[in-house]
Parts: structure tokens; sequence; C-alpha cells
């Protein structure tokens, strides 16, 4: 044989193949140009001179981790479809005399071929396009742009390395595929999965438990922290039960229109039906793939989207003043006199303030019963959490500065104000203390500077100091070093006529304070914007970029899923025809099928997105988001938007498989 005879017959069977392999080659190439720009920019030394350019390289680089799994699974999956398709191609090429290892040289030489192609291209335009985003994280930071052109040599060799073991797994895993099976097996190995599925009660069942616990736990879980311990494991049910739903329960639904004969005797339902059954044992798990990458890019598009454009809501809401300077008391004479060094300071630095907010609070937790609140209770379980509470004490006197009143306290007499759960109690029980409840309070100034509060959070208004110290020493005996200190909290805006700007005003701020300033913090709305601004920059930038991924994924498997169908039910169009099925009935009958088993996946992501809100928006809690229309919004309009790039996916890959069906009429 000819040297370039294999070469030959490589390209000439991409080339007959080409509907198949240009869509995975364009897949391999986009795969390859995400994972460069991700590396490249996660290792950009320009990124380390902008403000949180940091805090977007840390990212990056878990990003890095996310599509190096994404890039296997999805290659393994879309390469195993080829390899079905084209079975019945090598069973001919082995019947005509060719062994198997003339077909290993066969398919080597055309994964190189796919693999060049795909590397050289996917990393040119990487290279192209890392410029670019780039330039748009530069905007998003509101960084200044370093000009040149940064190359990362090191992103090159590392996305050679992987897709070359990528591909070279491929390859081994084709030939085991072939090498298993005989020349019969092979010409008919495009055919299998026709026999009709079994129905497995069991299966559906244990999907339907699975997916109905995910979803009672999404609306159940009443507190944020709570919610974020058990996400996984919600996710992780939902997955499972919509797999095993899409590949069992479809099949017990299926069987059970069947048996209602009223319905199936029908000629569309009969035909929807029988064909319906017969494919989805091989159908099933890309639905479930669909369902599952849809309703993974509608989370993060709607999540990232929404801390974006509400992270000036957050800095109101986390620090609603100029400048926010907290100081933990680490013995209680330093806790006595903390109000008056920070009015010394703020006096001797010239600093002109306004709308002031000061007080002292300790911050206990505790583990709530009814009105008994509890220190210590190191035997609380995982599903203990939502009876953690957050007690807030705060003195008299501190409570009638800041609000501006003149209320009167007995020293076994509080004021509550429940900002968690709901407080009707006429006693309150703290560390087997009882105080009687004078008032149940609607708001207290306080509570701005913790509305962002992870947990139930409670704040108590205690007669005195000497009954702040008593609590003091009892948490302290109950948690010992993972005790909490007196805080106080000194909280104020720049007067409109001061000229200084808050870092000098800081600055002059901390160098005047005549105590220690070791356990001193300060925090100003500028520098936590800068802060929030590169973590959720992060966030949205690796959003986008995971959800073009994963839409990708979405339209190649709707792409290879219209192909396998056109061609099984072109020949079962074919044998209905021959018995006396029109071509209007026939075509109607595709199109009820096809609309039906396409939208389906779209379907049930909307149900997962709706069922899974309440506990992301709880989640979102954590990252201080607390704008739920804001949230309910913009997932409604990503999820308008991802519906009409559906569509619009439906009708460009419906043309592949009517045009393969269009044939058999």
């Amino acid at each position: 044989m000819s040297k370039t005879f294999y070469f030959r017959l490589a390209f000439d069977n991409l080339k007959k193949n080409a509907k198949m392999y240009i869509p995975f080659v364009l897949s391999c190439i986009l795969t390859i140009m995400m994972y460069y720009m991700v590396s490249s920019l996660s290792m950009n030394p320009n990124m380390m001179n902008m403000i949180g350019g940091d805090v977007m390289q840390q990212i990056l680089s878990l990003g890095i981790y996310v599509i190096t799994v994404f890039a296997v699974i999805f290659l393994f999956y879309t390469n195993s479809f080829l390899i079905k398709r084209r079975k019945r191609e090598f069973g001919l090429f082995n019947i005509l005399g060719m062994e198997k290892k003339h077909l290993s040289i066969v398919i080597a030489l055309e994964s190189i071929i796919v693999f060049l192609v795909s590397m050289v291209l996917g990393i040119g335009i990487g290279i192209l396009l890392d410029k670019a985003f780039y330039l748009l994280i530069a905007k998003m930071l509101n960084a200044s742009i370093a000009l040149g052109f940064y190359i990362s040599y090191q992103s090159i060799v590392n996305s050679i390395i992987l897709f070359l073991i990528i591909f070279v797994l491929m390859y081994l895993f084709s030939l085991i595929q072939i090498n298993l099976s005989n020349p019969i097996e092979l010409l008919h190995g495009d055919q299998h999965g026709e026999k009709e599925p079994k129905t497995k009660w069991l299966l559906a069942l244990i999907g339907l438990i699975c997916l109905g616990t995910g979803y009672y736990m999404s609306v159940s879980i009443q507190d944020p922290v709570t919610a974020f311990a058990f996400f996984m494991v919600a996710v992780i049910l939902v997955v499972i039960g919509t797999y095993m739903l899409f590949t069992a329960g479809s099949i017990v639904i299926l069987k059970l229109l069947r048996k209602n004969k009223r319905y199936y005797y029908k000629t569309n339902h009969f035909i929807s039906v029988s064909n319906m059954i017969y494919r989805m044992k091989q159908n099933a798990v890309g639905l479930g793939n669909i369902c599952i990458l849809s309703t993974m890019v509608l989370v993060m598009l709607s999540t990232t989207i929404s801390l974006w454009v509400g992270m000036n809501d957050i800095i109101e809401t986390r620090f609603p003043r100029d400048i926010t300077v907290s100081i933990n008391s680490v013995d209680s004479n330093q806790a006595l006199y903390t109000i008056d060094d920070m009015n010394y300071a703020i006096e001797q630095a010239g600093i002109q303030t306004e709308d002031e907010l000061v007080y002292r609070t300790l911050s206990v937790s505790a583990f709530n019963q009814g009105n008994t609140y509890t220190f210590g209770n190191e035997n609380m379980s995982l599903q203990d959490i939502s009876n953690v509470v957050v007690l807030y004490f705060i003195t008299l006197d501190d409570y009638n500065r800041t609000e501006g009143t003149n209320v009167s306290l007995a020293p076994d007499e509080v004021l509550v104000f429940p900002s968690g759960k709901q407080f009707d109690h006429k006693t309150i029980d703290i560390a087997s203390n009882t105080f009687k409840v004078k008032g149940i309070l609607d708001s207290i100034k306080a509570d701005s500077n913790y509305s962002a509060n992870l947990q139930n959070s409670m704040f108590v208004v205690v007669d005195s100091m000497d009954t702040l110290f008593m609590i003091d020493d009892l948490q302290k005996q109950a948690y010992g070093d993972n005790a909490s200190y007196i805080h106080t909290s000194y909280d104020f805006n720049l007067s409109k006529s001061e000229k200084m700007s808050v870092k000098e005003a800081t600055d002059a701020l901390i160098a005047n304070y005549p105590g220690d300033t070791t356990y001193m913090m300060v925090d100003t709305q500028e520098g936590n914007y800068e802060d929030l601004l590169s973590l959720y920059a992060s966030f949205l930038f690796i959003g986008i970029f995971l959800s073009f991924l994963f839409i990708m994924a979405t339209v190649l498997i709707m792409y290879y899923k219209q192909i396998t169908e056109g061609y099984e039910d072109k020949k079962r169009f074919e044998i209905m025809q021959k018995v006396g099925l029109n071509k209007r009935e026939v075509k109607k009958t595709i199109n009820s099928q096809v609309l039906t088993v396409f939208f389906l996946p779209l379907v049930v992501a909307a149900i997962h997105i709706v069922f899974a809100f309440p506990m992301i928006e709880k989640m979102l809690r954590l990252l201080y988001l607390d704008n739920t229309n804001l949230y309910i919004m913009t997932t409604v309009i990503c999820f308008g938007v991802f519906a009409l790039v559906y569509v619009l996916i439906y009708f460009l890959t419906s043309k592949v498989y009517y045009g393969i069906v269009r044939n058999a009429m």
C-alpha cells in the first residue's frame, strides 16, 4: 500500500462524515480557546497591578479546573456518539478485508488531524481574543490598561498537554469499542437500543423521591447558613432524580399512556407513544444532560448578574456610612473607655462628622429552644444550625443615645428586637438567667450594621454595663478561647464641608487614637466597593465563560440527538408509509414528537429553577445580596433570553433532522 493511503483514507472519512465531525471540531476549538484564555488571564502579570486583580486571578484559576473537568466529560461524550454512528462504516471496512490494526491506524490519523486543526485554531483564536477579554476585565475593575500584547507560553504548553491526553484517551476508548466487536456487531452498532426498554418502577420511584427531597430541602430551609450547608446535597439529589426520571420515569409514564386505551388507540398518540418508548432508552440521558446544563446556565447567569447589578445596594446595606470603626475590647476597662477614646481621636484629627452611630455590643451565638438561649452547645448536629441565634447585647445607655429615647429598665428587665425568628414570650432565659421582656422593639438603629447577618439574630437591650459584663463572663466560661469580645462600633459620614478624603480621615483617625489599635479595624465604603467589585466581577466573568461552554455543550448534544433521531425515524416512517400512513399524518406525527421531546428539558429546567429559587435566594445573602425583587427579575429575564436561544437552537438543529427524514417521505 502507498504510504499516503491511510492518510488519504482518514481525510476522506472525515470529509464524508463532515456533518458529524464539523460540530465536534468546532466544539474542540472553542473548548481549547476558552481553556487557553482562562489560563492565560490567570497568569497575566498585568492583572496583579489592578485593584482586585489578585481575586480575579484566583477565581480564574478555579475556573481552569472546571473547564478541565468539563472538557474531559464533554469530549468523551461526543466522541462516543461519533464512534457509535460510525460502527457500521468500520464494519464494512472490516468485511472488505481491512484488519482491525489497519482500522486503528486510520482512526489514529483521523484523531491526529482533528487534534492538530483544533489545537492550532483553538490556541490561535484564544491568543487573538485574550487581549480583548483582558480589556474587558480592566473595564469591569475600573483599572488602567497596560500596553503590549501578552502571550502565555505556559498556557499554550498546558493546553497542548491536557488536550493531547484527552485525545489519546478518546483514541484508546475507540479502539476498545472496535476491538471488542465482531464485523456483524459493527455493522449493526448504530442500531443498538431498539429493544423496548423494561419498566423500571423502582428507579422511577427513587428518582421521584430524590427530586422531591431536593425540592423540599430548598423550600423548607429558612436560614442562609443551613442553605449553604445543604446546597450541594440538594443539587446532587436533583441531578440524580432528573436522570432517573428521564431514563426510568419517562418509560413508566409512556407505558401508562399505552395502557390507557382511550388515549393510546388514536393514530397520532399511537405512533408518538410507540416511537418515544423505543427511543427513550438511548435519548433519555441526552435529554437529562440538556436539562441539567440548561439549569446550570440559568442559575449561573441569574446569580452572577444579580450580584453585579445589585453591588451598590449591597454596599449601602453592608456599609451604610462612609467610615465604620470597629474595636474589640480585650478587657472590661477598655470597653468602658473606647467611646471616649474615639471622640478624642476625632477631635484631635479635626474630622468633621455627621450621622454618627455609636454603641457597644456583645455578640454571642446561642442555641435556641422556645424562650431559652443556651451558650456552648457542643453536641449540636448539622440539622440544628437553624436553631442557632446570634444574640447582640447592647446597654440601655447606648440604646437611648442612638435612638434619642429615655427608656428605663430594671436589672432583671430587657428590651428585644428579633430580626430573625418571631419572638412573643413574656420572659427570656439567657444562660440560665431569666429576664422579663419589657418590650419588643419594631426597629433598632444598630441593626443597620448587621442587616446582612447570615444567621437568625436578636438584639437584647440590658440595663447596664454590669449586666453586659455578667453575660460576657458567662459566654467566656462556655466558649473559652473562642469567646467573643465586647465590640465598640463608631460609624459616621464625613461632613459635606469636610475637605479631607475618606482615606485621609481614616489615617488621621488611627494616628490620633490614644488606645491600643491592635484590635481596631476601619472599613470604608470606598475600600469595600473595590473589594466587592473585584469579587463580583470575577463571578460574572467566569459565570459568562462557563455558561457559554454549557450552552455550546447543549447545542452539540441537541445536534447529535437530532441526527440520531433523524436516521432512526427515517426507517420508521418509511415503514409507516408502506402500511398506509399518508405524508400529512407522518409530518404531523414528526412535529408533535420532536417538539415534545425537544422542549421537555427546558420545561423541567424551569421547574428546577422555581424550586431552587428559595435556597439560592438565601445563599445570595451570604454574599450580602438581600434584594429579592432584583434576583426574581434577573432570573425571569435570563430564562426568557435563554428560551429564545433554545428556540433558535431548535430551528437550526431541526433542519438537520427534517433533512434526513424528508428523504423517507
